[in-house]
C-alpha cells in the first residue's frame, strides 16, 4: 500500500532523470520571444517565474499572462498591479472559479484558444506534482488538448507549493528587488502567509547552488511539450 500510495511520485523521478545533471546548467536567455505564463492563481505567476520574466522582458522579450481561477474583484486588482511590476502588457483573465479546473471541458477548450491565437515559444506552467490541485489540472490539461492544437512550444515547469527536481536555473539576483515588489502587490495573500519569505528562501536556495555568488536563482524543469505530456502520461496512466 505505501508503494501504491506514492507510486506517482517514484514514476516522475524514474522519468526525469536522464534529464537532470548533478550541476544543473545555467541559462542566461530564453530561446524564444514570445512567452505566455499560465499561472492557475493570481500570485502564482510572480511568485513560480516573476524574475525570469523581468530578465527576458528587459532583454527586449514579448510576455503574456493567463489566470485561470478568480477569486476576489480585490486580489484581480492586486494580479494588475503586479503584473505591471513584472513589466507584462498584456494579461488574460479566464475567472474559473477556484479548485474548479481538474477535468473542467471548459477550462481545456479555453486553454486550446489561448494557446492557439497567442502562439508562443514559450510556456510557464506549474510542474506536475506541485501541491495544489489547479496547478496540476493546467498541465493534465495539456494532454486533453494535445491533439487539437500545435504545441511546437518549450515548457518551462516552475513550483509554488512543492520544491522540484529542476535541469535549469536562471540568475535573478539583479531582478529579485522587482520580484519582490510584485508578489507584495497580493496585500490579500499575503495576509496569510508570507509569500515574499517563502519565495525568496527557495530562490535564495537555488542562487546559492549554483554559484556561490549568485544571491538569487529561479529553477525550472525544461522540456519539449511533448516530453512534457509524456511524463504526464507516464506519472498519471
Amino acid at each position: 500500500m505505501k508503494y501504491l500510495r506514492y507510486r506517482h511520485l517514484f514514476r516522475m523521478y524514474e522519468f526525469i532523470q536522464p534529464f537532470i545533471n548533478y550541476s544543473v546548467p545555467l541559462e542566461e536567455s530564453l530561446k524564444g520571444g514570445r512567452v505566455l505564463v499560465v499561472a492557475p492563481h493570481e500570485d502564482d505567476e510572480s511568485i513560480g517565474c516573476g524574475g525570469t520574466i523581468i530578465k527576458h522582458i528587459n532583454a527586449g522579450g514579448y510576455a503574456e499572462i493567463a489566470f485561470c481561477t478568480h477569486d476576489t474583484p480585490e486580489r484581480m486588482k492586486e494580479a494588475e498591479k503586479a503584473v505591471s511590476a513584472l513589466g507584462v502588457k498584456r494579461s488574460h483573465f479566464l475567472q474559473f472559479p477556484l479548485r474548479s479546473l481538474d477535468g473542467n471541458r471548459k477550462f481545456e477548450d479555453n486553454l486550446a484558444f489561448l494557446l492557439h491565437r497567442t502562439k508562443p515559444e514559450i510556456v510557464f506552467l506549474p510542474f506536475w506534482l506541485d501541491k495544489h490541485e489547479d496547478h496540476r489540472a493546467v498541465s493534465k490539461a495539456l494532454i486533453k488538448i494535445k491533439k487539437r492544437i500545435s504545441m511546437n512550444f518549450m515548457i518551462y515547469a516552475y513550483s509554488v507549493w512543492a520544491p522540484l527536481n529542476p535541469n535549469v536555473v536562471f540568475d535573478i539576483s539583479e531582478e529579485w528587488e522587482l520580484k519582490k515588489r510584485a508578489i507584495k502587490c497580493y496585500k490579500t495573500q499575503l495576509a496569510s502567509r508570507d509569500y515574499v519569505k517563502m519565495a525568496q528562501g527557495l530562490n535564495q536556495y537555488w542562487g546559492e547552488i549554483k554559484s556561490s555568488g549568485m544571491q538569487y536563482g529561479e529553477a525550472f524543469f525544461k522540456a519539449t511539450a511533448a516530453e512534457y505530456i509524456s511524463l504526464g502520461k507516464k506519472i498519471f496512466r
